[in-house]
Order: structure tokens, then C-alpha cells, then sequence
């Protein structure tokens, strides 16, 4: 076997043993932009369920930590809609998801977006399942 074999041999015996879940393709990650709509003093962020499905995060959380950056109580409807209750400008709400997109979803070590929120004793951990890192994060 040439050493290019043996490369892509060992290659294939190591993607093979990666965790379920992990983008192996290459595909770049982009997570959906919010689209938000004002309705009199209210914002509603309409794709807030799809924003949470792929980031996999918990949309309390995301909740939590958006009402919190942007100064606002919050309200969630069955069909996947966050009300926040002011007006906020869109490129703002876009700018604090980008935010929680690079402290609790991207792994600061490779950059990946396979990771998962772990709870360590009282510290929230950003547990990296493509390379194995773990960083803690901000409480949100």
C-alpha cells in the first residue's frame, strides 16, 4: 500500500469513529437569519423554532438570552414565535443571535458547530463534539 492509501485508509477508520451528529462533509454551517416583523410595540421574531433546531439549543435558552441582550420580556407561541415586548430594530436582533451563535454554539478551538451545553458542577461548559473541547462559557 502507498502512504496516500494508508492516508485515506486511516482517513475512513477515523470518520468512522466520530460521534453521530458530527458534519463530516465539509458543508459550511449557516444558521438561518431571523426574520422579524414589528406589530405595533411588539417584535415577533417568526422563524425563532427553526433558528433553535439548528443551532440545537433550547429555545428557553435562547429565549432567555436574547430578552436578557436585548432588555425585553418575552412570550412564546405554539407555533414557534417569539414575542419580544418592544420594538426592537431587526439588525439588532440579528446581531445578538450572531453573538449567542459565537459564545454557545461555535466551538472556540476549531470553529465547528457541533457542540453541545454541558452543566459541570455550577459552570456551563461548551462541549466540542468534532474535536473534543471543552470551554466554559457564560452563564446565560
Amino acid at each position: 500500500m502507498s502512504t496516500k492509501e494508508e492516508y485515506l485508509e486511516m482517513l475512513r477508520a477515523a470518520r468512522e469513529r466520530l460521534p453521530k451528529g458530527v458534519v463530516v462533509s465539509g458543508e459550511r454551517f449557516t444558521p438561518p437569519t431571523p426574520v422579524v416583523i414589528i406589530e405595533g410595540r411588539q417584535t415577533h421574531i417568526i422563524n425563532f423554532k427553526e433558528i433553535c433546531d439548528t443551532l440545537n439549543r433550547d429555545p428557553k435558552l435562547v429565549a432567555r438570552y436574547l430578552s436578557r441582550e436585548l432588555g425585553s420580556p418575552y412570550m412564546t407561541t405554539g407555533g414557534g414565535k417569539l414575542i419580544l415586548s418592544r420594538r426592537i430594530d431587526p439588525q439588532l436582533v440579528d446581531a445578538r443571535v450572531k453573538r449567542f451563535i459565537e459564545r454557545y454554539v461555535l466551538c472556540p478551538i476549531c470553529g465547528r458547530p457541533d457542540t453541545k451545553l454541558v452543566k459541570v458542577k455550577r459552570t456551563l461548559v461548551l462541549k466540542c463534539l468534532a474535536c473534543g473541547a471543552e470551554t466554559p462559557v457564560p452563564k446565560v
